[in-house]
Order: C-alpha cells, then sequence, then structure tokens
C-alpha cells in the first residue's frame, strides 16, 4: 500500500511540473521573441549607435555572471529550488510593466539588463527540477517538444506582430507589457509544483569568500577534474563568441545595409527560425542520445557560421535573409537543447545545477568581449566584414570540436532510460 502511495506522489508531481513546464514555454516565448528584437528597436526606432548597441549587447551576457550568484546558493540549500525559480521569473519581468509609461531609453536598457540577469537565474534550479520529478526517459522528449510548441506559437505570433510594430512607433512598448503580464501567469503554476523536502546540510550563514568565491572555484574545479566537460564547454565557447562578436553587426546590417522593416525582420524570426525550429526539433532530440556529442555540438557550430554566410547574400536577394533564419533556427533549436539539458548529461546522478552554473558562468565571459569587440570592428571595417569573421570562427569551431576530442573520452553521451 505504502509503495502504491509513492508512486501516486510521484506520478502527480511528474505531472503537475510537466504542466508548469508547459506553461512556462508557451507564457513565455512572446516576450522571449520580442526580447530578441530590441537591437533591431534600438537602431530603427531609437537611432542607437555602435558604441551603444555594443553596450546593450555586452550587458545582457555579462549580467549572466550575476546570475550565477543567484542559482550558485543553491548548492548548500536545496530546499530553496522552487522560491529561486520563483523569484527569478517574478523579478525578470516586472520592469517591463512600466514601458507604457515611462518614455526613456535608460530605462528600456535597464529593463532589459534586468531580464537577463534574472531570465537565466532561474535555469539550474529549473533543470534540477525537472531531473528530480521527472523521469529520465521522458525527461529530453518533454523538454524538446514543449520547446517546440513554443515555436509553433512563435510562427502564429509572426503572423500579426510585424504589421503591429510598423502601425505605430510606440506599440513596442505595449507588446512587451501585454508579454510580461502573460509571463506572470506562470508564477501560479509554478506554485503548484511539488518539492520533496530535504533537511539542508548547514543552516549557518556563509560567509562572503563561500558567498562569492567559492563557487568560482567548483566551477574551475570541475572543468579541470571532467575533461569532457571542458571539452564541451570549449565548443560552445568558440559558437557563443562568434554570435556575440557579430551581434552588433546584424542590425546595423538589417537597418543600414538592408532595409527591412519591421515586418520583415519579425516574419524572419518568428515564422522563419520558428520553422527552422520545428522541423529540425525530431534529428536533435533523437541525436541528442545516439550521436556522439562532439559532432552533435559541431552540427550546431556549422549552422551557426552559415546564418551570418547566407545573410551576406541577402544583399542579392531578399530570399537569402529568410533562409539565414530557416537556419538560424535549425542551429537553435541543437543548441538550446544541447546547452539546457548538459547538466544531466554529465551528470546522470550527481547535482545537475554544477553544470548548468558553470554554463551561465561561461554565457557572462565570453559576453564581456565579443559585443564590444564586434562594435570596434565594426566601426573600422563595417558590419559585412565583422560578418565574414564569424563565418571563419563559427566554421573553426566546428573543425575543433572533432579534431581535437581527446581520443579516451567516451564519445556518446547517452541518456540512461
Amino acid at each position: 500500500m505504502t509503495l502504491k502511495v509513492e508512486d501516486s506522489s510521484k506520478s502527480a508531481g511528474c505531472r503537475k511540473t510537466r504542466l508548469a513546464l508547459l506553461w512556462m514555454n508557451l507564457t513565455s516565448e512572446p516576450l522571449i521573441a520580442l526580447y530578441t528584437l530590441l537591437p533591431f528597436i534600438l537602431r530603427k526606432d531609437l537611432g542607437a549607435s555602435t558604441l551603444q548597441l555594443s553596450i546593450f549587447i555586452t550587458l545582457r551576457p555579462v549580467l549572466s555572471v550575476f546570475s550565477f550568484y543567484w542559482s550558485a546558493y543553491l548548492t548548500n540549500r536545496k530546499n530553496t529550488l522552487l522560491s529561486n525559480l520563483m523569484g527569478a521569473w517574478l523579478l525578470a519581468r516586472l520592469p517591463f510593466l512600466l514601458l507604457p509609461w515611462v518614455n526613456n531609453v535608460w530605462f528600456l536598457l535597464f529593463a532589459a539588463g534586468v531580464y537577463q540577469l534574472f531570465s537565466k537565474a532561474g535555469t539550474p534550479a529549473l533543470i534540477e527540477i525537472l531531473k528530480v520529478n521527472i523521469p529520465k526517459k521522458p525527461r529530453e522528449h518533454i523538454f524538446s517538444f514543449y520547446y517546440v510548441l513554443s515555436f509553433v506559437e512563435s510562427v502564429v505570433l509572426g503572423l500579426t506582430i510585424g504589421d503591429i510594430l510598423d502601425g505605430s512607433g510606440s506599440n513596442w512598448r505595449l507588446l512587451f507589457f501585454i508579454s510580461s503580464l502573460i509571463g506572470l501567469s506562470s508564477i501560479f503554476v509554478q506554485m503548484r509544483i511539488p518539492i520533496q523536502k530535504k533537511e539542508d546540510a548547514s543552516h549557518e550563514r556563509p560567509s562572503l569568500n563561500k558567498l562569492f568565491i567559492e563557487p568560482w572555484k567548483n566551477c574551475f574545479r570541475l572543468i579541470k577534474s571532467r575533461p569532457d566537460f571542458a571539452h564541451f564547454q570549449w565548443g560552445f565557447m568558440i559558437g557563443g563568441f562568434e554570435l556575440m562578436l557579430i551581434a552588433p553587426a546584424l542590425s546595423i546590417f538589417y537597418a543600414d545595409v538592408l532595409s527591412v522593416s519591421h515586418a520583415n525582420i519579425a516574419v524572419a524570426r518568428f515564422i522563419l527560425m520558428g520553422i527552422g525550429v520545428v522541423c529540425s526539433s525530431v534529428f536533435w532530440r533523437k541525436g541528442i542520445g545516439g550521436i556522439s556529442l562532439p559532432k552533435l555540438i559541431c552540427f550546431v557550430l556549422v549552422g551557426f557560421g552559415m546564418f551570418p554566410l547566407v545573410l551576406l547574400f541577402a544583399q542579392t536577394n531578399v530570399v537569402f535573409f529568410y533562409l539565414a533564419f530557416l537556419l538560424y533556427g535549425v542551429a537553435q533549436a541543437g543548441s538550446h537543447l544541447i546547452w539546457n539539458l548538459s547538466g544531466t548529461l554529465f551528470a546522470p546522478e550527481e547535482d545537475s545545477f554544477q553544470f548548468s552554473n558553470v554554463n551561465i558562468l561561461m554565457v557572462g565571459l565570453r559576453g564581456a568581449v565579443g559585443p564590444l569587440l564586434g562594435g570596434v570592428l565594426c566601426s573600422l571595417f563595417g558590419a559585412t566584414t565583422v560578418l565574414a569573421l564569424g563565418v571563419g570562427i563559427a566554421f573553426y569551431g566546428a573543425w575543433y570540436m572533432l579534431a581535437k576530442n581527446p581520443a579516451k573520452l567516451p564519445q556518446k553521451a547517452v541518456i540512461e532510460t
């Protein structure tokens, strides 16, 4: 009888967690999609300079370092998983609710910075909750499937949102307000996620050394002790640096070289990229359990390299502009799945948030250099040259993942079932 009660409790916990994850994906997609358009809005509507774009793009990944501290506290306080997730989710969206009444560029940058700070802060807690509440076999399938559903939603949004943005120069403020309000509704679903209470190992207040220095030591110790994880991080570092480097060039290229409209960029980002994600999701979901991890990341990096390469051809025909976003969607689907679930891949029995924390930290480190360097190169050589440089970096990363893979490491990150 006791076993049946426990099984029933676990099944109910799994259902509630799956529902929460589904609702979080669906309600967060409008804001996520709009946020990706912010650099274009800054350039097109507010006339932001190359330096301003570089600073804005730099703030996003650099703030991930502070996100790292938000979740690093979980190491000794595992009972705070749910409050950690809900607190980060709430704080990330609150500033956008004031946009319709605050007509200030600096406040927009502040709201974007807060969003970037807390949107990643809750990720380690979320991944650990999924690991605890959802069995190993369906976990990766559910995570991938719900991500695909969010992009199906994105395709639908793309049918109208471009015209709304082109209708008035202030419509984007209202859209941010509405999408943030929708996202906050997930709080009520998250409250129902069951978390098994465990007594923390220590209730002592952590020292400054433990709070600020120890998380860094733990991350670098983990990388040093796990050559397979270190190789994975280097591959993502190269690919992520390429995307950070070309980020300032993209908005300048769209607005100044291609002269695309809000409708063009919305259709490309919402519809074409969404189609790429949806159509490639089956490949990535099956590949993550059957294809060697270095080869899988190699495919992702090739896709990231093809994105700026095909964009360069958009100067001759706008079809290439849409094709570039289609290819980017394919690569992004693989990147999203591998990056977010890498903790469960490398730590099937350990605490996954230690690995997730390293991912967040590395985003901040590469983001401290890439966007500013890309902005300087744009000023010196132009956006087109920076995009071409990005192609070379991404293809080098793909070569590195295969040619430099340590021979003694296991080639496949097979998911236990």
